[in-house]
């Protein structure tokens, strides 16, 4: 059972909590003075630190600050009056697991502490895991850069931590890689990760789609269906851009965060919610918020630990090591040699300012493995905007009049540089790659095997 501090210089307040929280079955002490509640939590370990943001000796931050240096494992939840709110959100970035808003209602403090007496109870079982974070948690991370090594930092400090995470970062910047790092070096690690593309979800669905729905919600709702939040139950939740969220959903979404229930569409009983909330967004909340676009205390709710992830071109010195990897991948998925890269082709992709980040870097190293025909990946295989300095393929004629090249070579070339261009307008996906084509996919993916030298099967309909 939790043993809880109580910090609060109003005698009625901390008597009060001391005693409901006793009644609940938990270890309660009052303390009136922050100086004698940190002499008690310097001399023994408590775990949870129940503290007013204003106090005459000490401030709630200031003990927050004090706490977290001597006792790093222990969870402080600030109690705030409504013009503080700012400050304790502040707080929270400083450590504290969370806020309450005076006057609460008991029950709303019973609910948070039965989750965090979870979550430390699984931290006390898992601390060799903790110890062992940056090799575990962060196997997905690729890099050692400066911003890298900042975000597995952040990673680190957030382990222990039950408050949601926000992950800024462009798109493409592998945002689900951080959030699953997340996730594995959180006490949520043994439940479900579920992650949700709210840019992808139309919003006439998105409520069904997070919260699910009872049978009979709504036209076609034959049977009960369960939504993202549920089937993250005891794990995490994953809303990748969730700026992209309408106010109304967010506003649901808030209640869920708050009171740790919501219900389904169509229900009307209340279904519980332990999960731990990672959201990532491309925009600054702050401007969406401004706009309009976005709720301010749902910013403040997702954003209480923040990770912001750099974009590729600030981070060059991991492209070679990504590139590695990538090439690695490949070879696994195709049970095949890794493909070198000659040192020249990697000079032009560290070069190139990846607008797309790490995706666009990838599907650039897809297209330059389809079309490679030597050991090597060179400076032709790569796309061509990554090699605007290049001459073109040539296609003019000579001062004989004759033509450069056979035909048949001006044809491949001009077929190649075709399909090249196809596939970075559609940033790597072959499906739309083959519609800007006016090609069947099954077509383009018989091109790109037969220009990677590989055994071209006959194209559908082709007689054998």
């Amino acid at each position: 059972m939790l043993r809880i501090l109580v910090v609060d210089d109003e005698k009625l307040s901390r008597e009060t909590t001391a005693f409901q929280l006793r009644e609940a079955g938990y270890t309660a002490e009052p303390f009136a003075s922050p100086l004698d509640a940190l002499k008690e939590i310097t001399a023994q370990p408590w775990d949870v630190v129940l503290t007013d943001l204003r106090m005459p000796e000490m401030t709630g931050l200031e003990l927050l600050r004090k706490v977290k240096a001597c006792r790093p494992e222990a969870s402080v939840i600030l109690m705030t009056a409504h013009g503080s709110v700012k400050t304790a959100v502040e707080a929270m970035h400083e450590g504290a697991v969370d806020y309450l808003i005076k006057p609460y209602d008991f029950d709303e403090l019973k609910i948070r502490l039965e989750r965090f007496a979870e979550v430390i109870g699984v931290r006390r079982e898992n601390a060799a895991l903790r110890k062992a974070l940056g090799g575990a948690a962060a196997d997905g991370l690729v890099g050692h850069s400066a911003g890298m090594g900042r975000v597995r930092d952040l990673i680190r400090q957030f382990a222990g931590l039950p408050s949601n995470v926000l992950i800024a970062g462009e798109t493409g910047t592998g945002k689900e890689v951080v959030a699953r790092a997340v996730h594995g070096a959180s006490a949520f690690a043994s439940g479900p990760f579920v992650a949700v593309g709210c840019a992808a979800v139309p919003k006439e669905l998105a409520e069904s789609e997070l919260f699910g729905h009872e049978a009979g919600a709504f036209t076609g709702a034959t049977k009960r269906r369960k939504g993202r939040v549920e089937l993250s139950e005891g794990g995490t939740l994953f809303l990748d851009d969730v700026d992209d969220l309408s106010l109304d959903i967010q506003a649901k979404l808030l209640r869920v965060i708050q009171e740790r229930s919501y219900e389904r569409v169509g229900g009307e009983k209340a279904v519980q919610a332990n999960i731990r909330v990672v959201a990532a967004t491309k925009f600054p909340l702050e401007d969406l918020v401004k706009q309009g676009k976005f709720r301010d205390d749902l910013m403040y709710r997702l954003s209480v630990l923040t990770i912001p992830l750099p974009p590729l071109r600030e981070r060059r010195e991991d492209i070679p090591l990504l590139v590695r990897h990538f090439l690695d991948l490949f070879g696994r998925e195709r049970k095949q040699e890794p493909k070198a890269v000659a040192p020249a082709a990697l000079e032009y992709l560290q070069a190139y300012v990846w607008p797309g980040n790490i995706r666009e870097l990838r599907h650039a190293l897809e297209y330059a493995l389809a079309v490679s025909k030597t050991a090597a990946l060179n400076i032709e295989d790569l796309p061509a905007k990554i090699k605007p300095g290049l001459p073109e393929r040539p296609y003019a004629l000579n001062l004989d009049g004759k033509p450069e090249v056979s035909f048949r070579e001006m044809t491949e070339n001009f077929e190649r540089d075709l399909i090249q261009w196809a596939l970075g307008k559609a940033d790597g996906n072959q499906g739309r790659a083959a519609q800007l084509l006016g090609i069947p996919r099954s077509t383009l993916q018989f091109k790109l095997s037969e220009k990677a030298g590989e055994k071209p099967r006959p194209e559908p309909g082709a007689k054998a």
